[in-house]
């Protein structure tokens, strides 16, 4: 008997070890084959689930966590699982009322308490996040998330000072943690002199370094000796970081081809009905798309200054909605929509939406998302909101690419780290909001970052008046406004407009010339 019990626990043993390095899909297979001979094992159901859940099949991991708390109703992993799933599943309700669960049966549980904190950092409710992480802090400083995640509320909220004190304590535990000096950078405005800088070159010649510390390490290496106007040593660094990211990243260029092609076979024959009724709502959705780093975070803080307007920020619910409703196995699979199936699939989405917005408990009637990559889904916001307004932020094309190679962003745009797959993303927005453009003639008012920059009074008034609102002066001094900013832009959104952004790729066309040809020939 001892010994089948050390077999077992070898095995599983084995499978953590697996499960740290991201062989998901083998574990499942183990699992499966010891689950035969022990159905009701909590913990490598729960092992299960998390593979599931680290896989993006949540509806599945929902399940085996249910199972689970069935078997043991106290068992907190297990609930701490399941409110994190919800979380992922957008249904913030659900999350809250296990992570209230946990709390009333251990209230220093300190995963609940800041995975609870991050749902409301996601509602934007700030101040119950600081209130939850500083909890987690005095039950345990050491924990590296707990630190992580309050730098980052700070550095949304503009406070940077008491954002830097948190990631300098992330730091302090685990100096190895460098996807924080890399955030550090965002606002950290470098000269030759600077501490921070001279702590990264030393670090960077560490020969044990991982890819990913490898990563944030030169990426924010590149941003400091810009700062510091040497550009050649930046491109240096972001050439280095960009090609480590890229062998590790996987894009699949001819998956986002197909993609764009797709959409535009399907809507190039799609006749409008304006009688498809769609979930009526008293909230007006403003959408602000268009590539990443054209200048949504500026052009959301400016309108959501309006006093009529809630900025919700990066959301990922339209995203989900078409994923889930019109892919399948990764294909774009659209059925007839006039049809009266798909005319109710279109009311359960539009109200599946609002009831995503009501989450925010804004009584507002104008809300912002600013998702940039929805640019590629006006077709079906033309569908499901046809009242919606949308906002498609144009920048200089060798600017806004320059841009994205010097940033890193989440796995939806792997197409950044390799100059070949930006220029061939690039064509295919490019083509995708000419045909919006022509099949959508007055759905889609166009906001140039340079304009706005130079005339920005103008343009700011042209920005309300197609969003159906009054002027206001604080759209103006949009960068006293107080609310989160969760992308890369958090602190440029803060400061008053600036020139030095426009041209910034004359510093670097020594070493990007190919792609800028490119560009200019694409673009005219």
């Amino acid at each position: 008997m001892d010994n089948k019990f050390e077999n077992f626990k070898l095995k599983v043993n084995k499978l953590v070890n697996h499960y740290s390095i991201g062989n998901f899909k083998f574990v499942i297979e183990q699992i499966n084959l010891l689950l035969k001979k022990q159905p009701n094992n909590q913990f490598i159901l729960n092992l299960l689930g998390s593979c599931y859940q680290k896989l993006g099949n949540f509806n599945i991991a929902k399940k085996v966590f249910l199972r689970v708390i069935e078997l043991d109703n106290n068992n907190l992993a297990a609930m701490n699982n399941l409110a994190n799933v919800y979380k992922d599943l957008n249904e913030p309700k659900n999350a809250e009322e296990f992570y209230k669960k946990i709390l009333e049966i251990n209230p220093n549980y300190i995963n609940t308490i800041n995975n609870y904190a991050s749902l409301n950092f996601k509602l934007n409710k700030h101040e119950a996040a600081i209130a939850l992480y500083k909890k987690a802090a005095k039950i345990d400083n050491n924990t590296t998330i707990v630190h992580y995640n309050l730098g980052l509320v700070y550095q949304s909220l503009g406070k940077f000072k008491e954002a830097e004190f948190h990631f300098r304590e992330v730091l302090r535990i685990d100096p190895n943690m460098n996807i924080v000096d890399r955030i550090m950078g965002r606002f950290i405005k470098y000269d030759k002199n600077n501490n921070h800088l001279k702590e990264m070159l030393q670090k960077i010649d560490n020969k044990k370094l991982n890819d990913e510390s490898k990563i944030n390490l030169n990426f924010a290496l590149g941003k400091a000796y810009e700062d510091l106007l040497d550009f050649k040593k930046s491109f240096f660094y972001l050439e280095k970081g960009n090609k480590i990211k890229d062998s590790i990243s996987k894009y699949n260029v001819k998956a986002d081809n197909l993609l764009f092609n797709d959409i535009k076979f399907f809507f190039e024959n799609y006749n409008y009905d304006e009688k498809i009724v769609t979930q009526k709502s008293n909230k007006k959705i403003i959408f602000i798309l268009g590539l990443p780093r054209s200048g949504t975070s500026l052009i959301e803080q400016i309108i959501a200054s309006h006093p009529d307007v809630y900025g919700s920020g990066e959301l990922n619910y339209l995203e989900k909605l078409i994923t889930n409703n019109f892919f399948k196995e990764n294909i774009l699979k659209i059925p007839n929509l006039k049809k009266e199936s798909g005319q109710e699939l279109i009311k359960k989405i539009s109200a599946k939406y609002f009831e995503l917005i009501d989450d925010f408990k804004s009584n507002k009637q104008n809300i912002t998302d600013k998702a940039p990559l929805n640019f590629r889904w006006i077709g079906f916001i033309k569908i499901l909101f046809p009242n919606a307004k949308v906002i498609h932020c144009v920048r200089d094309p060798k600017d806004n690419c320059l841009s994205l190679y010097k940033n890193i962003f989440d796995e939806s745009q792997n197409w950044t780290y390799n100059k070949s797959n930006l220029f061939n993303y690039y064509k295919n927005y490019y083509e995708l909001m000419n045909f919006w453009k022509k099949k959508f003639p007055n759905f889609i008012f166009d906001c140039k970052y340079e304009d706005l920059i130079v005339n920005s009074n103008i343009e700011i008034e042209k920005l309300l008046n197609f969003c159906d609102l009054s002027w206001n002066d604080n759209c103006l001094k949009f960068y006293n406004t107080k609310r989160l900013i969760k992308t890369v832009s958090v602190a440029q959104a803060r400061q008053p407009l600036y020139t030095s952004s426009i041209s910034s790729n004359k510093n670097f066309e020594p070493f990007l010339s190919d792609l800028f040809i490119n560009l200019e020939n694409l673009t005219g």
